[in-house]
């Protein structure tokens, strides 16, 4: 009788705490979805936050700092200024985002910068270029691409003005709100001056540790290899 009784109270004590932890959880996973769907995602590159990063690689420390916010409407826009390869070049660039198609326009410019083209190495190249993006999810958002078409135009001193186009095919994929991977191939062909017509890859993988703080790292097939840290503000 007394074992009966006693078993009787482990299982209704047990019943209890299940029930207890069960409730516990779920509303932790509420709050936790409600706190994740405020964040910027990190994983996105056409999210629209203010943000600090800084990073550093085979090629020396990058440092950039960005601001974004909304324009009117639909509409929202980012401006991001850049040191790369320890203030080897520097990077300005703007994006204009039409949250309610996921498309926009990229207005992008480089200065300083040295680069190998057409087996030869140039320095001190300009560039500017514009392009129109979109973003296409799927696997209900864990997937997502990333398609851009950009127009450019680089010179330098000891180089022949040079038109060309630009084919970038980025794509994310999210695991849940912390983790992400991803690969952008990139194709650029010359209209006018320098031949190119290259192919290029990029891989890369990142953590979001909470809506303000991310990590990330990312390589190439020019063997480059770099980590990246970003504040989110």
């Amino acid at each position: 009788m007394k074992n009966t009784m006693f078993k009787n109270y482990i299982m209704k004590a047990s019943i209890i705490s299940l029930l207890g932890l069960f409730t516990v959880s779920a509303l932790a996973a509420e709050s936790d979805d409600k706190k994740v769907s405020t964040w910027n995602d990190m994983s996105d590159p056409t999210a629209i936050y203010s943000n600090a990063s800084i990073g550093g690689g085979t090629e020396g420390v990058d440092l950039s700092g960005t601001y974004g916010g909304y324009l009117s409407g639909v509409y929202k826009q980012r401006f991001t200024v850049a040191a790369k390869h320890d203030l080897d070049y520097y990077e300005a660039n703007y994006l204009l985002l039409n949250s309610a198609s996921e498309s926009g326009l990229t207005f992008n410019s480089t200065w300083d910068r040295d680069l190998r083209l057409d087996h030869v190495d140039y320095r001190g190249i300009d560039d500017l270029n514009v392009g129109f993006f979109a973003k296409l999810g799927f696997l209900d958002k864990h997937l997502n691409f990333y398609p851009q078409v950009s127009i450019g135009y680089m010179w330098a001193d000891e180089m022949s003005d040079t038109t060309y186009v630009k084919l970038d095919a980025t794509t994310r994929y999210t695991f849940n709100h912390m983790f992400w991977v991803g690969i952008t191939p990139t194709f650029k062909h010359s209209m006018k001056g320098v031949d190119i017509d290259e192919w290029a890859t990029s891989i890369d993988a990142g953590m979001q540790l909470s809506d303000a703080f991310g990590l990330s790292v990312s390589a190439n097939n020019d063997h480059e290899y770099w980590g990246q840290i970003t504040f989110a503000f």
